[in-house]
């Protein structure tokens, strides 16, 4: 549905067949269908995906890979993250040799979200080019050479994580995305907007707990006939929690309309990244509490809850280096990494 609405083409420009709405747009969608645990992580990745695609990519790669994903016929998944790399993207070891005609991929990947069932993949690799440069790549999921262990981690929905390994892949001339050597810049300039639509999915599965929290204790009476929402261990939780999630909201919504004005929005999205991660997880943690046991029940949704915004405090960044980037460009402080 949200494919025939064509939502999946909010932030991609009328011209290229979108629906325009910039990124204010998609991070107001996120935040409403999180709200009713609508969205998804694969939703969220595509869309970042896309948009090197759209500033860096020819007509034709536009054409072959955007113009499909806008209409859910196809989606992404991102081949960045190395077991051995980690947050530190510039020491993998994944590496594109240079045919002549075509490239041939070896390397691994890991924690990539629905690896095995998306159609192309956002890859960051070594090239050949100067030592310790990013290439950019769009690769074709379903080509020979590459395959795909599940990891047993669990998040909402039936979205999965992977390791994905790379044995000899062929991938055509056309798959590199800009130019050789420049992908650092190409997936920086797309880390803001990233950080923004996942704030927003924080802050809207933030507002989908303590709703549903607040029914159940409305309902829920153990002493005297009184619900156990009227009891203060239970308001104060919730309300403290809950004005985290606007005062996020909030600087979230300022970073996207800034950062849709061409202003320098990196310590707004990083700030909203944090405090949306972080409130959106102590509030499901809260929520599990006042559900009692029932609360780790996966019928009442509390823990599916928990886990996303769990996950959120490590992914796409963990918040450690959010505080980093804080203290340095913020305040001043050195560099501690």
């Amino acid at each position: 549905a949200i494919s025939e609405s064509g939502l999946m083409g909010l932030g991609v420009a009328e011209d290229h067949g979108g629906m325009g709405g910039g990124l204010t747009a998609q991070v107001l969608v996120t935040d409403l269908l999180a709200q009713h645990g609508l969205t998804s992580m694969g939703q969220v990745l595509t869309g970042f995906c896309r948009a090197p695609v759209l500033d860096y990519g020819t007509p034709e790669q536009v054409e072959k890979y955007v113009m499909p994903s806008m209409s859910g016929e196809k989606s992404f998944c991102i081949l960045a993250t190395e077991p051995d790399a980690g947050t530190n993207t510039f020491n993998i070891k994944t590496k594109a040799v240079n045919q002549g005609n075509g490239w041939v991929l070896n390397g691994q990947k890991v924690w990539v979200t629905n690896a095995a069932h998306a159609d192309y993949g956002f890859l960051i690799s070594k090239t050949e080019a100067e030592s310790g440069a990013l290439s950019v790549f769009i690769l074709d999921m379903k080509s020979e050479g590459i395959s795909f262990q599940e990891l047993d981690v669990a998040t909402s929905g039936n979205e999965s994580q992977y390791a994905v390994y790379f044995d000899d892949v062929s991938m055509p001339g056309d798959a590199l995305v800009g130019r050789e050597g420049e992908g650092g810049k190409y997936m920086f300039s797309g880390l803001n907007a990233e950080r923004l639509i996942i704030a927003a999915l924080g802050v809207g599965f933030s507002d989908l707990a303590l709703r549903q929290t607040a029914e159940y204790v409305n309902e829920r009476k153990l002493f005297k006939g009184a619900p156990i929402g009227s009891y203060q261990a239970v308001q104060h939780p919730m309300a403290r929690h809950k004005a985290e999630t606007e005062a996020a909201r909030l600087m979230t919504y300022t970073g996207a309309k800034m950062f849709d004005a061409g202003q320098d929005a990196g310590l707004y999205a990083n700030m909203s990244k944090l405090l949306a991660s972080d409130a959106a997880n102590d509030m499901a943690d809260a929520c599990i509490q006042f559900h009692g046991g029932s609360g780790l029940d996966e019928t009442t949704g509390m823990m599916a809850i928990w886990r996303t915004t769990r996950a959120i405090r490590i992914a796409p960044i963990a918040n450690e280096m959010v505080l980093n980037y804080i203290a340095q460009y913020c305040i001043g402080l050195p560099r501690s990494y």
